[in-house]
């Protein structure tokens, strides 16, 4: 099972159960703002918002490609699930990954128009310009017909890429080096430790929901609405559920405690894997949620079309050696269809486009945020800080949480 890996260093899962098991008997989630917060509407509707957000958030900061299984032998590629940065990433005869704009240099066409698959070249199909692994113009059809244009000024225009944590990560600004590790901070060592490297895909869905972006991955930081909208599916494996969570950076990591985390007890500490009686969830800044199940991974992704608009894909990956023969896969296609089908699509994003329609015509100019919503609000809070100061490492107010990496 997935809860054997390593994820959190042993001693810091101990910790983080015994905040859990702290936090359950006060029947509180820990302190995050502290305070009841208000975030207008406008978060949500205003299209001069979220061109600045792509500015900024969508543009200086590395974004997850997808699952390092995608890109297994040289010459496998993916490409991007977002028209707005058209990239290909491709590994190539060296074993090294590349990104490049998805664009042949003659006249734009897009060289790969799969999700994913695995080439020798990239061959333009508009012309039939053809292109190495490594981004190489390698032939011009009909070269007389181009007289003084040399290959090697119209290679393929490379872009940042990195391998890291079992994740693919790609920069929008040419010339860049990303560094993984010092972005993410103490949870990559999470990644590195849980050996996300080593998971494989199952499925992998692209779908666009009618809700702005931020209202979709808000709807995971909380738990407030569980025993409500979740009341007969997620309800009771989250039973007096509390959140124990984390900043680094950006990001947020939460745990949220599942029934049986009273079952501890039972066990010496020695034993103890979080895994066993918590999920775990990672806002991997900007639009990545990477949730951590007992016993697979969910990469869910959301990419802006418009204000009330958003591309939303969901990675599913499992160990191979829990699921195995037909027995294995009826397995995964179970816990697949429950988690994207009705408590991702049909429950939390269903109603984050119910929310999203009625926001257009009044009622109210502001939301209301609750001590246990915080997280949407320091989420929030992350967003608009680096539309003014992209620079931002750490929030400029200080958060009263139980603790900050």
């Amino acid at each position: 099972m997935i809860c054997d890996g390593g994820l959190m260093r042993h001693s810091e899962q101990v910790a983080m159960i015994k905040r859990l098991l702290a936090l359950r008997e006060t029947r509180r989630d820990e302190k995050m703002l502290d305070e009841v917060v208000t975030i207008p509407v406008t978060k949500y509707t205003d299209e001069a918002l979220l061109e600045r957000e792509i500015a900024s958030a969508f543009s200086r900061y590395p974004l997850v490609a997808g699952h390092a299984s995608a890109l297994g032998a040289p010459g496998s590629y993916l490409t991007s699930d977002w028209d707005r940065f058209p990239y290909v990433v491709v590994r190539g005869e060296d074993g090294r990954v590349r990104a490049f704009y998805n664009q042949c240099r003659h006249r734009g066409a897009r060289l790969a128009d799969q999700p994913s698959g695995t080439v020798q070249n990239f061959v333009c199909p508009f012309h039939g310009w053809v292109y190495g692994l490594d981004g190489a113009l390698k032939g011009i059809t009909r070269s007389h017909d181009f007289p003084g244009v040399k290959t090697c000024d119209y290679g393929l225009v490379e872009l940042p890429a990195a391998e890291s944590g079992g994740l693919i990560w790609v920069g929008r600004t040419p010339g860049e080096t990303l560094d993984i590790p010092g972005f993410l901070g103490t949870f990559h060592e999470d990644l590195v430790n849980f050996d996300v490297a080593s998971l494989v895909r199952y499925k992998k869905t692209k779908v666009v929901k009618e809700a702005n972006w931020k209202l979709l991955i808000k709807t995971y930081l909380e738990g407030y609405h569980v025993p409500y909208l979740h009341r007969d599916t997620l309800a009771f494996a989250f039973k007096r559920g509390v959140i124990a969570h984390d900043e680094d950076g950006p990001h947020i990591r939460l745990s949220a405690a599942r029934t049986n985390i009273g079952e501890t007890s039972l066990k010496p500490e020695e034993e103890w894997r979080i895994l066993d009686y918590a999920s775990v969830y990672y806002t991997l800044f900007p639009n990545t949620f990477f949730i951590l199940h007992p016993d697979y991974v969910s990469i869910n992704t959301f990419w802006p079309l418009a204000p009330d608009r958003t591309i939303w894909t969901h990675e599913m990956l499992y160990r191979d050696a829990d699921f195995t023969g037909s027995a294995g896969q009826s397995a995964l296609a179970k816990r697949f269809r429950f988690t994207n089908d009705t408590v991702f699509d049909q429950e939390d994003f269903a109603i984050a486009e119910n929310v999203q329609r009625t926001l257009p015509h009044g009622g109210s100019d502001h939301h209301v945020l609750g001590l246990a919503e915080g997280l949407l609000a320091m989420f929030q809070q992350t967003i608009d800080e680096r539309l003014t100061d992209p620079d931002a490492a750490t929030p400029t107010t200080p958060r009263p949480t139980g603790r900050h990496s």
